[in-house]
């Protein structure tokens, strides 16, 4: 059972060092300005983490190992490398299987255990978790199975899911476990809110 190192220090110093470590995890600001969601353009969306957003920590492991509650929040990923997203390969059918879009490979016929905190604010609405994976998913937020994904081939958009709002948090861990079939493999997800209208 892995041991959560901030446990250990004064509550000053692990809040500092998680804000510290969600800082320079982050790939760029959310922005404020337009995001196009099936289609459509909706004005306030902000983007809380993007497309090939850097600061993933995640480990590749065969199909049958159990890595208990590495979803959590609580949970030790220090020892993990860290990558951007997306994970996968660069041979395959799929139109993002090239060294444009893979930022950090995955092996065919594995899983793939990622995680990434985001800061949303506790009254952002309609938090969406947004992405690709071939060929399936599991996506958590703070320990919450969210969705649950079978895409098949790489079937674009198949994560796709509002979170509720009881499972928000001021810092958010998202947790994907992904699985691998074969022949190609390929993992990228945003994360979106609606910011509320001021009185």
């Amino acid at each position: 059972m892995f041991m959560n190192p901030l446990r250990f220090l004064p509550t000053g110093l692990a809040a500092g060092s998680l804000l510290a470590a969600m800082v320079l995890s982050a790939s760029a600001p959310a922005s404020a300005a337009v995001s196009t969601a099936g289609g459509s353009a909706r004005a306030g969306v902000i983007t809380a983490l993007d497309y090939n957003s850097t600061g993933w920590s995640y480990l590749q492991v065969p199909w049958t190992t159990n890595v208990p509650d590495f979803q959590e929040p609580g949970f030790d990923d220090s020892a993990w490398p860290t990558g951007q997203a997306g994970f996968g390969t660069t041979n395959g059918t799929c139109s993002w299987n090239n060294p444009t879009n893979i930022k950090t490979p995955w092996a065919v016929n594995t899983d793939i255990l990622a995680r990434h905190w985001i800061h949303i604010p506790r009254d952002a609405q309609q938090v969406r978790i947004q992405g690709t994976v071939d060929n399936d998913a599991q996506v958590y937020l703070n320990g919450h199975l969210v969705q649950s994904v079978k895409s098949g081939n790489c079937d674009a958009g198949t994560i796709d899911v509002v979170v509720p709002a009881v499972y928000l948090d001021c810092c958010n861990l998202l947790a994907i476990r992904g699985r691998d079939r074969g022949v190609a493999a390929y993992l990228n997800v945003r994360v979106t809110y609606v910011k509320p209208t001021q009185a």
